[in-house]
């Protein structure tokens, strides 16, 4: 074996003490690497910063979305609310009014039958003095109080009346071949029918 003058072990030491020593080789897999960690963490930072971004955008949408959404159940829920109140407030105002119309009609029942007599027996009155003034001979069949009040506000001079109690709240007058009938209790009845309606 002979001896070798260069061992490849030592080659870079031969040119140590060179004045032009040749610059050593660049470690192109140490250097394709360290672009790659680098080029990979820049990316990593851009993709992380671009995520965010997005996220915090898509966040900023689906509050916007929330809120209108709110909104529009809010609305939904006061139309709904709105409708059942105002159903409640009618059924309330129609029961109201058919109270009120009924208590007026008890209260009122009295006095519009007062009325209804006095109006009934006042269009009698002057309907019999008329036939009485022209001579025609008239008889009253009415209650004892009606037949007292016609006996004060009718004429008493006149022998052509005639007065006879009966058993029903109804006035029958007849003068000459003409009877008038005064049917007051089918007027309270037509009066109670309709305040019932």
């Amino acid at each position: 074996m002979r001896p070798r003058l260069h061992s490849p072990a030592f080659s870079l030491l031969a040119d140590f003490d060179r004045a032009n020593a040749p610059e050593a080789e660049p470690d192109i897999d140490a250097m394709v690497k360290a672009a790659y960690d680098d080029g990979f963490d820049k990316g990593r930072a851009e993709g992380r910063a671009e995520a965010e971004k997005d996220a915090e955008q898509l966040l900023l949408e689906a509050a916007v979305r929330h809120v209108h959404d709110l909104e529009q159940e809010k609305q939904t829920w006061q139309h709904d609310c709105a409708d059942v109140l105002a159903d409640r407030l009618q059924n309330v105002t129609e029961q109201l009014s058919r109270r009120l119309e009924e208590r007026i009609a008890v209260l009122l029942r009295p006095w519009l039958i007062d009325r209804l007599r006095e109006r009934a027996l006042s269009d009698l009155e002057k309907a019999i003095s008329r036939a009485l003034a022209e001579g025609a001979k008239v008889h009253i069949e009415a209650p004892a109080e009606i037949i007292a009040r016609l006996q004060d506000t009718l004429p008493a001079q006149s022998f052509h009346i005639g007065f006879s109690e009966s058993a029903t709240a109804d006035i029958r007058a007849h003068i000459e071949d003409t009877d008038i009938e005064v049917n007051i209790s089918a007027w309270i009845a037509d009066l109670e029918a309709a305040a019932h309606e």
